[in-house]
C-alpha cells in the first residue's frame, strides 16, 4: 500500500481515537497511562490495528476501543495492588531480577517451588461431575 494512503488512514484513526479519549467511551486509568499511549506506542499501535482491518479507520477504531476496554477490564483499579505482588514474592517462587538490555523487567520463576493446589482441583472436579 502507498505510504501516503497509510499516513492518511493513520491520521484519521488518530483523530477519531483522540476525540473518543475525551469522551466517556474510552477512559485511561491514569495520567501516566495516557502519557504512555501518546508518547511511546501511539503510532505503531494504531498502525497495527489499521493493518488488521485492511486500512479501514472506522473498523480499526472499533477494534481499538474493544481492545482498550479489554486491557483495562481484568485489573480492577487499573493496576495490581502492592499487597498481591508481595504475596507472590513472599514464598520465594518469583524473583524480580532487574531490567534487560532493552529496558524490560526480567522475572525469574522457580517452578520447583510451586505446588499445585489439590483442594482446588478436587473442588473443580466435584463441580464438573455433579
Amino acid at each position: 500500500m502507498d505510504k501516503t494512503l497509510q499516513e492518511i488512514a493513520l491520521t484519521q484513526l488518530r483523530k477519531s481515537v483522540q476525540k473518543l479519549g475525551s469522551s466517556t467511551e474510552l477512559k485511561f486509568s491514569s495520567l501516566s497511562s495516557l502519557f504512555f499511549w501518546f508518547a511511546k506506542v501511539w503510532d505503531p499501535t494504531l498502525m497495527r490495528f489499521l493493518i488488521a482491518r485492511s486500512m479501514d479507520p472506522a473498523k480499526a477504531e472499533k477494534m481499538f476501543i474493544e481492545w482498550q476496554k479489554w486491557r483495562t477490564s481484568p485489573v480492577p483499579n487499573g493496576s495490581i495492588p502492592d499487597s498481591e505482588v508481595e504475596d507472590a514474592l513472599g514464598p520465594r517462587k518469583i524473583f524480580l531480577h532487574g531490567l534487560s538490555k532493552d529496558g524490560y523487567p526480567v522475572l525469574l520463576v522457580k517452578a520447583n517451588r510451586h505446588f499445585f493446589c489439590w483442594v482446588f482441583r478436587n473442588f473443580i472436579g466435584n463441580m464438573i461431575i455433579s
